[in-house]
């Protein structure tokens, strides 16, 4: 069995895929209802797919042609954008779904830890079992 793939369009998507961490990190932060691991990897799937119909759809609007081996360029991309995440771009991926995420920034310490900023009035209004929910007294 022979797979042929034109080669201008698979490296572009190549070259796509390995950047798709990033996209795939951007999207992660901005969409609050994305929390669960499952889901962040259907993230990144969807975009290795989506990213792979924009190949296809600038190939046929260059050549005309259409490639009859696309299943193929799907896995090639969602494989190279897990690889590159994995390999080659993962803290930097993890910072920029950091700073991209509506959530609570963590703020760094002197002593070198990292704690939530938090606002001293708010926190002196708050009931002992307001404050601290896993104890028993109130």
């Amino acid at each position: 069995m022979n797979i042929e793939l034109p080669t201008i369009p698979a490296g572009v998507l190549v070259l796509l895929a390995l950047v798709a961490p990033y996209a795939v990190a951007a999207l992660n932060g901005w969409l609050p209802f994305i929390q669960k691991p499952w889901q962040k990897k259907a993230v990144s799937v969807i975009v290795s797919v989506v990213l792979t119909a924009a190949v296809l759809a600038f190939y046929y609007v260059y050549t005309g042609d259409v490639i009859p081996q696309w299943p193929v360029l799907v896995l090639l991309a969602i494989v190279v954008a897990q690889a590159s995440y994995a390999l080659v771009t993962k803290s930097t991926a993890n910072a920029v779904e950091q700073a991209t995420s509506p959530t609570v920034q963590l703020e760094q310490r002197a002593d070198g830890t990292w704690a939530a900023p938090v606002d001293a009035e708010q926190v002196a209004e708050l009931s002992t079992q307001e404050r601290y929910p896993l104890r028993g007294d109130n």
